[in-house]
Parts: structure tokens; C-alpha cells; sequence
């Protein structure tokens, strides 16, 4: 009988077998030796969460722990479920391995915890088991490195999480806490009372879990009342916590008085910015408010709802959860429906934003961090832990001292936040942090000598004495503190005060209701005005920016997440805005969320889609002073995050360097439309955008007396006699093609909010629709109609009339409207379309380029397609028309049409065959890709075409229509680089497509290697699998430089890998089918080159 492997080798096979050991797996137990600065300053923390819940190992995916490696010593179930409980406190790992002797089980940590051995058995099951060391690798294999790492775990749907992660668990419960709360009487004015109690709950529960409210201190305030020891001295519930569960304070509850004493006691001995005093509060809550409170600690508030509160373990739960809890109550409004402009901000978005400019070099430097509008503290709460980081490993892994703590807290921490309430939860926050890297005993001593936290909000006349801090301030960011009288105001919040800004300033304007929010952004606007900084739309972004711009030091950094809309907003002052901002700073980096903001940032709406949520981007730039600035050279990396299955579930940042782009500032400066075509373009596109440009706009053809968009639907005015002489055509029956029915119209309505022009209603007309049709055939299509019949329609039509009103001039507009092309194009470079609300303005369609065949027999063509498309009314067969079509056949009917059309436009542009590739790449993959994301065709593998796994170009199919898998890519790179070698050689090809018993592996791999011509290539015995490990094993003994872009342990991560020699050139890239078109095989070709240009010079120099 075979011995039983260890839970030692078990976890050791693992970390070896599933190639964990070649990425970033970092032990718990690692001392600061084994480890750099940088990884100590991003990891840390979490290292030592995982050390407390006696975790073996961390995996890491961009910084972001993703798998927990673990042991238990024993083969008891209750055990398992106690381990599996304490490290879904960590919140943010997906997995856990845990081993024990001759098993190794994996675990979903986004399932909720189990509160009996009972319901473990019952819901726990694991999702894979390995009972010996030969089973790690036939059982587990779909858990290897490469599969966690590009996230083709993810797409799995077995593998989707439940939601249920401690974090999101967390917030769902305080929600349901609150709203219990509010509705048993602590609404509008009380509403603050609700999440005191919260607050200091949350608070005194830290405390018991990390042993520093113990049952003498308790017993102490009890002192000679027997109904309070009495309290004290119940019997714990064993039923509803778990064993080792602190529970004084759920007993206190019990008992209002006792409460308060708990609260008094606290406030003295730690101070008044915890726990401040207000004699109302004690009236207005209840004992039954208590009793919620109880019920809930013991999470049996709400029956309908299955609470998780007694699972939580505070002294483990990260610091950072419990601040960004509060500013989701301090956004959440239960009686206004008001968008006051700010975010909850999660805190893997946080980290990610503050890494870019908290460096370690920048740390060193001891910098004075400032957020102007700081929420309940999240930004610099995890400030203040990468400054505490960095101290630490300087150290040598000592802890800091109290004081310190203090002098890091009181010199380069300082936060403005116009809410009360809010700013006092980032004092909460900050202490929560200060305590959280001090030993229980020591903070016992500090209690005992009388030495409380430090008050940290400023108070007007207030004390400058040792423990006042004054460095959190209740105020309108745009109030001029250089002003004040007072010196802490005017020597600490006055221009030029901080080496560091950063936070989530409120994103758009705010809406008419929101008279605070009205008057608070006029001191704003006002402020901006004064300084000649200009201000579109009233965006409040942008005012936030010249403000932090202000409080600035010379070569100062900023890191903000801001709304998109000061990249894409077209109002004039809002390109000045932009003018001005990139002439004044060195813009070093933006990631554009926008595609994955729902991710992120939740709708307050449960009823709304992701549609209703702004999209945003991260922004950082350095101040730099005048005389300094120079954009000629300064190039801006900008990253367009893509909503991916491995995004989605980690809800981490984790981006691919396939959309990385990089752009001078200098041309962001004189042409910002770049920003649009680069969120889901390159330079490829720009250039192709450029050249469409030249010709004539539509705006130069159409009459604008009589053009415009149809009436606005409303009550506030009668609408004219005339318009009810016109039937109205319904927005869900405008279509693309076939004849409007008759049965479709509608009575034109009685009331208007604004009427329109009559003569948009008759007379021949370009009509197109202003939203990007999803429900049609293929999502996001613009839907356009010429029409001549008499009705009327709404203002999500737009009407355009020309000049020349000749018929053919019309259907050659429709027939470039109905085209790849004014898809391509809209896409690229409207305002709202891909960003918001997919639509097109009427002024952006007037900006389409418009060409009219010169030469007969193309006009024709074009006119014909556009003829036979709109008289495309089939009826679909059945039984009672038998003779029709089927819809595969109609649809197969529309389709040539269409590509027909394409081809015929494409020849009215005079396009080349890379630049209509680059259209029809973008409208079959990219738009496809931008609706369906992680459900698209775009993320399929590549088809297995050729079928033949090496050849030349000779060997691949020609037939553009009929191209499948790589064959179009294969011909497309080849075509360039053929070029090269003629005319006595040639490139062979070969794919590797490597899989892992019966995986694939998310990478493709094609080599090209010069021959002589129209040799045939040798053919290759190995199997895939073992042709890439051997190309990696090549990249990684090239030396890191020219030749290899990326660091081969990363290519699961980077995702691509161009690689150059002498007689070859290795592509490497995720198998997708959105990185192997046509359109992708030239900007391949084209870097490549760019290589072999580098290594040449390089050779030459030496």
C-alpha cells in the first residue's frame, strides 16, 4: 500500500508541476532579504494577512492576490471549514489550495462561508481534489499558472464567481444593517446616528478581534453594577458564532446605558474624533435600534437574507475594506435620488492608481500626500500604508515606533472633504491603519498612560498642540486657504502644499435639483474663472484638475481618477480645457476604464445597466514649471482596459499590453480626436482616419435651414395644428432597409417639450437614427433611411436635407451611411459611441467625409446595391408562403449585399487592401468585440486553419472571402516580409498551438524562418507541447533587450512576445482571434521591422 504524500510535498508538487514557481509566488514567511523593495511596497500587507491565517504561499497576478496556498495538519472536516472561513476574510483571493495528508483540494473563496460542519458538507464541496502527487497533474491541470494568468480560467462558466466574496459581502450586509436602522426611525437628520453606530461597531469589533478590548476592560466600566456583570457573564451563543468570536459587545447591546458607558469610556481613551460627542444621538436611538444592531452581529437580522457578519474576523478583514465601506453609505442615498457626482472607490483601483506615483523613489523623498476631496479616506488610507511599507523594509522589517506612525500621520497625510460626515470617517479610517501596525499590548500601554489618538480634523481656532493634527479640513476644496487668518489653513492648504495629489474628484455637473451641489460648483467655476483655467460643460473633473493643478509643487505628481469626458467632451470650452491642461504638464499616463467601469463602479439604480454608470480613466501627470516644458518628446503611454473574463472575476486592474498605445503628447496637443481613435485603434487607424478626412464634410453638401432633428416628446407646450396633419413614425419601426408598412404609423401627440422645423416632415430626406441600433442583425449599426413620403418622427431622428437635392446624390450619402466605412469611422471618432450612450450626434454626422464617384460605372454599382437593399422586403417562408425564403437564405441575401456595398464604397474612397482590412477588422472584431466582450467571437481560439501546421505562402488559401483561423493573418505578414528576401528566399511558417493533456494552452506561437525559395520546409517531429517549452526556454536564455520585449515568465501576463533573430521572427500572442486579423499580422510585420532596424544599427555600433 502506497504511503500518503504529505500536505508538504503535495503543495510542493503543485507549486512546481502547475508552474506557479516561474511566477510571482511569494511565501508568507519570506523575509525582506528574499524580496525587493518594489514587490515589499505592492505585496506587503498581504504577506503578512497571509502569515496570520498561517497561509504557505500567495500567488500574484499584477499584485493582486489571486491563490492562497495552505495546510492543515489534520483530517478533521471542522478544521477545513475554520481555515477555509478565516481566508475568505482576506476578501480579495479567488482560491484556495489547501493540503492535508494525501489530499489537495481547491476551493472557490468567492463562495460564502459555512456556520455549521452541517452546511460545509452540504455547500462546500471543492471544486477539484488531488489525493496523491501523480493526481495534482492529471486532475488539477486546468489550474496551471498559464491558465490563472491570462484568465482562461475565468471564461469558464463553472468558474464565475457567486459574488459572494467577503468584500462584496461585507458591503451587501452593512447595507442591510443601515437600511434597518434608517427604516426603524434613523432617517434624514438621524440618518448620521445610523452610521455611528455602524462606525463605532465596526470599530469596537476590531478591537475585541485583535485583543485589545479584552473582558477587563469591560469589566472595568461594568465596575459595581450587577445588571452589566450580570451581562458580561452570560453564556456566549454558540449556536449562532463561532467558537474563538469575541462577544461582549453583542452582550452590551443588550443594554442601552451600558452601551453609552462603552461609548464614553472609548471616546476618552482613544478621543473625541472617534466617538464625538452629541447628546441628541443618545436620545434618539432606541434600545430596539440596539437590538438590530445585536441581531445582526449575530446575523440573523433578516430572514429573507443570509448574513455573513458572524464569519467576520476583523483583525483579518484588510484595513482598507472597512473605509471604503462607509463611502459606500456616505454616496448611498435612501430619500434622493441625487448624483452628487462621487464614487465608492474599490480598493484594487485605489492601490493600482497610487503605485503609479507612490514609488519607491518618490517614497523616499518622504512626500506630503494630499486628497482635496477625500471621501471617507480610501486614498489615503492605502498612502499611509505604502509609506508605513516602505519605512518597514528600510528598517529591516522592524515596526515603527508610535510615535513614528504619529509623525508619518501628522506630516504627509492631509485630506479636504467638503461632508461632515465623511470626513469624520476618514478619520476613523487613518486610525484604523494607525492601529493596525501597532502590537495589542503596546496600544494597552498607551491606553494606560493616557496617550489617545491624535485629532486629526481641523478645528476653526482650534489647538496646534502635540496631539491636534489638523490635517483632515471640513471644507469646499475651492475655498482660498491661502488667505486664511488662520496659519494652519494658509501654511497647509494654500497653492503649492503638497508633493502628491491624488483621489477621485466628483466626475460631471450636477443636476438641477442638487441646489448644494449646484452652489458648491460655482465656487468651483468661479474659482477656475478667476485664474483664466477654463471649464466645459460645467464638468467637474475638469475643475478638480486645475485645483489639484494649484495645490501643486513644482514637478509635483498627481494621480486622479476622473470622468472620460476631458478627453472626449467636444464643447469648445472644453477643448480648451484640454489645450491649456497639456500645455502645463507632463502627462505621463491614462487608462481608459470606460469599457470595463461597470466592473469597478456600480449603478445606484439596480434597475439600470452598466449604461447608466460614467465611464472613467486614471490620469497621471507631473507639474513642471514653464520654463521646463517641452511636449516634443515626451510620450504618453495610454491603456484602454477591455472588459475580460479574468477582469470581471478577479475585479482587479489587470491589463493586457496589447492595449497599450503610445502617443506624443505634442500630437494629443493639436489633435485630440487621437484620444478616441486610440481607445480602440492604433497609429494604423489614425493614419487611415487622417487620409478619410481630406475629402469634403457632409455639412458642406446639406441645407442647415432645413435640416435638424424631429419634435421632443414632452407636455410642456400644445404642439401646432399642423403637425397633426402628419402621422408619426415610432422609433422601434425605423429600420434600415425595406418599405415602411402602413399599420406602423401613430397619431402625431397634442403636447411637445420643443417642436420642429415642418419641413424636416416632408419632401426627399436623409433620415438617421441618433442611438447605434443593438437589437438590429449585427449590434451597433446606423440605422439611415431616405425617404420622401410625408410623416413625422421624434428628436432621436435626425433629418438632413442637401442643397442639391439630385436623387443620386442621396443614395450614394445612404450607401456610404450603410457602409463599413461611416461605422468604422463613427466609431473611432464620435463622442458618446463606445464611451456612454451609444449615439451619434447630428453635428458628427455632418463630419462625414463624402466622396461622389467620378466615374460612371462605380456610381451605378453603388446606386444599384443601395436600390436592391432598400427594396429588401422579404417574406420569410411558411407554410402559407412556401415558395420564400428561409431566414439563412435572407440573411445570406443581406450579407453579399452588404459586402457588395462595402467593396463599392471602398473603391468610391480609392482604399488600399491593408486599409479596408483595417475597417473590416474593426467592425467584425473590435465592434463585436466592444458589445459582447467577454461572451464575443473576438475571445474564441483561432480556428484551426490552415490545417497543416507549417508551409509557405504559396500553401495558404488566397480567397479573401473564404480566409479562415490564421490563414489571413498568415498571408497578410508574409505579403510584407516576403518582400524583403526576394527574390531568392522566402518566410516558412509554422504554428504552435501547445496543449496540456488535452488543454489548450491560451498562447499561440508562429515562427517564420528565412529559406531559399520555394523550398519546402523540413518537416518537425516534436509534438506542439514540446516545441514551446523549448521556446521559452529559448526566450528566456536571450539576454532581455532587443530581442525579447518581454521577460518570458511574463508572456502569460504581456500576452505578446515579438521576438527577431537573424534567420527568425517568433510571434507569440494569447489565443484570441481579436490579436490574429489581418490588420494585427501588419502592425506585427511593421514592429518587427522596426527590430531588425534597432539590431542592425546596435551591430553597427559595436
Amino acid at each position: 500500500m502506497m504511503t500518503a504524500n504529505s500536505a508538504y510535498e503535495l503543495l510542493e508538487y503543485a507549486y512546481d508541476k502547475l508552474d506557479f514557481s516561474q511566477g510571482d509566488l511569494v511565501s508568507s514567511k519570506a523575509s525582506l532579504s528574499e524580496i525587493t523593495l518594489e514587490e515589499w511596497i505592492e505585496k506587503g500587507d498581504w504577506l503578512e494577512l497571509a502569515k496570520q491565517v498561517e497561509a504557505e504561499k500567495v500567488f500574484f497576478v499584477n499584485n493582486n492576490p489571486v491563490i492562497i496556498f495552505a495546510k492543515c495538519d489534520t483530517q478533521e472536516d471542522e478544521k477545513v471549514r475554520q481555515i477555509f472561513n478565516k481566508i475568505w476574510c482576506m476578501a480579495r483571493p479567488s482560491y484556495l489550495f489547501l493540503a492535508k495528508e494525501g489530499e489537495l483540494a481547491i476551493y472557490d473563496l468567492t463562495k460564502p462561508p459555512a456556520r455549521s460542519i452541517e452546511d460545509w458538507k452540504k455547500n462546500n464541496r471543492p471544486l477539484e481534489v488531488a489525493q496523491n502527487i501523480r493526481e495534482v497533474t492529471s486532475k488539477l491541470y486546468q489550474y496551471r499558472r498559464e491558465q490563472i494568468e491570462s484568465g482562461k480560467l475565468f471564461e469558464d462558466e463553472r468558474f464565475e464567481t457567486s459574488n459572494q466574496r467577503a468584500d462584496q459581502s461585507l458591503i451587501k450586509d452593512l447595507k442591510t444593517v443601515r437600511l434597518a436602522l434608517i427604516r426603524g426611525g434613523l432617517s434624514e437628520n438621524k440618518r448620521k446616528y445610523a452610521h455611528a453606530l455602524i462606525g463605532r461597531s465596526i470599530f469596537i469589533r476590531y478591537l475585541e478581534d485583535r485583543g485589545i478590548l479584552t473582558q477587563e476592560y469591560f469589566e472595568a466600566i461594568a465596575q459595581n453594577n450587577a445588571t452589566w456583570k450580570a451581562l458580561l457573564n452570560a453564556p456566549d451563543d454558540q449556536l449562532n458564532m463561532e467558537t474563538e468570536a469575541k462577544q461582549h459587545y453583542i452582550k452590551i447591546l443588550s443594554d442601552k446605558s451600558f452601551t453609552y458607558a462603552l461609548f464614553n469610556r472609548l471616546s476618552q481613551d482613544f478621543n473625541g474624533d472617534m466617538f464625538p460627542s452629541d447628546e441628541q444621538e443618545a436620545e434618539s436611538v432606541e434600545q430596539r435600534h440596539l437590538s438590530l444592531l445585536q441581531e445582526f452581529l449575530h446575523g440573523n437580522i433578516d430572514p429573507q437574507k443570509k448574513l455573513f457578519f458572524w464569519a467576520y474576523k476583523f483583525d483579518i478583514i484588510p484595513i482598507s475594506l472597512i473605509s471604503s465601506i462607509y463611502e459606500e453609505f456616505y454616496h448611498e442615498s435612501n430619500t434622493e435620488n441625487i448624483d452628487n457626482g462621487t464614487h465608492y472607490t474599490p480598493s484594487s483601483l485605489v492601490e493600482f492608481v497610487l503605485s503609479k506615483v507612490l514609488t519607491s523613489d518618490c517614497l523616499t523623498t518622504h512626500p506630503r500626500i494630499l486628497d482635496p476631496c477625500c471621501g471617507s479616506g480610501i486614498f489615503l488610507v492605502e498612502a499611509f500604508r505604502r509609506i508605513v511599507r516602505h519605512r518597514v523594509y528600510q528598517n529591516q522589517e522592524q515596526r515603527l515606533s508610535w510615535q513614528e506612525l504619529r509623525e508619518i500621520l501628522k506630516n504627509q497625510i492631509a485630506g479636504i472633504e467638503i461632508n461632515s460626515e465623511a470626513i469624520r470617517i476618514t478619520a476613523f479610517s487613518l486610525y484604523l491603519a494607525l492601529l493596525n501596525y501597532q502590537e495589542p499590548r503596546n496600544i494597552l500601554s498607551q491606553i494606560k498612560r493616557g496617550e489617545k489618538l491624535p485629532f486629526l480634523i481641523y478645528q476653526a481656532n482650534g489647538l496646534s498642540e502635540d496631539n491636534h493634527f489638523n490635517n483632515l479640513v471640513c471644507d469646499n476644496a475651492f475655498q482660498e486657504f491661502s488667505n486664511s487668518e488662520d496659519l494652519i489653513l494658509s501654511r497647509n492648504f494654500s497653492s503649492q502644499c503638497a508633493d502628491v495629489v491624488v483621489g477621485n474628484p466628483p466626475w460631471g455637473s450636477p443636476k438641477t435639483k442638487d441646489k448644494k451641489g449646484t452652489k458648491d460648483l460655482n465656487i468651483a467655476l468661479q474659482w477656475c474663472q478667476e485664474r483664466d483655467y477654463p471649464v466645459g460643460d460645467k464638468e467637474r473633473s475638469q475643475a478638480f484638475i486645475w485645483r489639484v493643478f494649484d495645490f501643486l509643487k513644482d514637478n509635483g505628481w498627481s494621480a486622479l481618477v476622473v470622468s472620460t469626458g476631458i478627453f472626449f467632451k467636444t464643447h469648445d470650452k472644453s477643448k480648451e480645457f484640454r489645450q491649456k491642461w497639456l500645455n502645463s504638464v507632463l502627462l505621463k499616463e491614462v487608462v481608459n476604464f470606460a469599457h470595463v467601469r461597470d466592473i469597478f463602479f456600480k449603478s445606484g439604480n439596480k434597475n439600470q445597466s452598466s449604461a447608466s454608470i460614467s465611464p472613467f480613466a486614471s490620469i497621471i501627470f507631473q507639474k513642471v514649471n514653464q520654463t521646463e516644458l517641452t511636449l516634443k518628446d515626451q510620450v504618453v503611454t495610454y491603456w484602454s482596459a477591455k472588459k475580460t473574463a479574468m477582469i470581471k472575476n478577479v475585479q482587479a486592474v489587470i491589463l493586457s499590453v496589447m492595449d497599450r498605445r503610445g502617443i506624443r503628447q505634442s500630437e494629443l496637443f493639436y489633435n485630440d480626436s487621437l484620444w478616441k481613435i486610440y481607445y480602440w485603434g492604433n497609429h494604423q487607424d489614425a493614419g487611415l482616419i487622417q487620409g478619410i478626412t481630406l475629402a469634403p464634410e457632409l455639412k458642406e453638401l446639406h441645407d442647415p435651414n432645413n435640416s435638424g432633428q424631429g419634435f421632443t416628446t414632452g407636455s410642456a407646450y400644445s404642439a401646432p395644428q399642423w403637425l397633426s396633419e402628419y402621422q408619426n413614425l415610432p422609433i422601434p419601426k425605423f429600420q434600415r432597409y425595406s418599405s415602411i408598412q402602413k399599420d406602423w404609423f401613430t397619431s402625431s401627440p397634442k403636447k411637445v417639450h420643443r417642436i420642429a422645423n415642418e419641413s424636416l416632415f416632408y419632401g426627399e430626406r436623409l433620415l438617421i437614427k441618433h442611438g447605434i441600433s443593438q437589437a438590429s442583425r449585427k449590434k451597433g449599426e446606423i440605422i439611415a433611411r431616405l425617404e420622401s413620403e410625408n410623416f413625422s418622427f421624434t428628436n432621436s431622428v435626425n433629418c438632413i436635407k442637401l442643397h442639391d437635392a439630385e436623387e443620386w446624390k442621396y443614395k450614394i450619402i445612404l450607401g456610404t451611411l450603410w457602409s463599413s466605412l461611416s461605422r468604422y469611422y463613427f466609431f473611432l471618432t464620435s463622442s458618446k459611441w463606445g464611451i456612454w450612450h451609444d449615439g451619434i450626434y447630428k453635428d458628427e454626422y455632418l463630419s462625414l467625409p463624402i466622396i461622389f464617384p467620378k466615374d460612371q460605372g462605380i456610381r451605378e454599382k453603388v446606386i444599384d446595391i443601395v436600390e436592391q437593399l432598400q427594396n429588401c422586403n422579404p417574406i420569410k417562408y411558411s407554410i402559407e408562403h412556401p415558395e420564400e425564403k428561409t431566414p439563412e437564405k435572407i440573411e445570406a441575401q443581406l450579407t453579399e449585399l452588404e459586402y457588395q456595398l462595402d467593396e463599392a464604397i471602398f473603391d468610391v474612397y480609392d482604399l488600399t487592401i491593408a486599409e479596408r482590412d483595417l475597417i473590416r477588422d474593426m467592425c467584425d472584431v473590435g465592434i463585436e468585440f466592444y458589445y459582447n466582450h467577454i461572451n464575443s467571437k473576438a475571445v474564441k481560439p483561432v480556428e484551426s486553419y490552415p490545417q497543416q501546421n507549417q508551409g509557405l505562402l504559396n500553401d495558404i488559401n488566397k480567397n479573401r472571402q473564404t480566409q479562415k483561423g490564421l490563414e489571413g493573418y498568415l498571408q497578410a505578414f508574409l505579403d510584407i516580409w516576403n518582400r524583403e528576401l526576394e527574390p531568392d528566399g522566402e518566410f516558412s511558417w509554422q504554428i504552435i498551438r501547445p496543449q496540456f493533456q488535452g488543454l489548450e494552452n491560451p498562447m499561440l506561437a508562429v515562427i517564420f524562418s528565412t529559406q531559399e525559395y520555394g523550398e519546402k520546409p523540413q518537416p518537425v517531429s516534436q509534438s506542439d507541447q514540446k516545441q514551446w517549452i523549448g521556446i521559452i526556454a529559448q526566450l528566456a536564455r536571450q539576454e532581455n533587450g532587443l530581442l525579447v520585449p518581454y521577460n518570458s515568465h511574463q508572456i502569460y501576463l504581456d500576452g505578446l512576445v515579438r521576438s527577431v533573430s537573424d534567420t527568425e521572427i517568433i510571434i507569440i500572442k494569447r489565443n484570441e482571434r481579436r490579436f490574429w486579423t489581418r490588420s494585427m499580422a501588419r502592425e506585427d510585420a511593421e514592429a518587427t521591422m522596426l527590430q531588425i532596424i534597432n539590431l542592425q544599427e546596435s551591430q553597427e555600433r559595436i
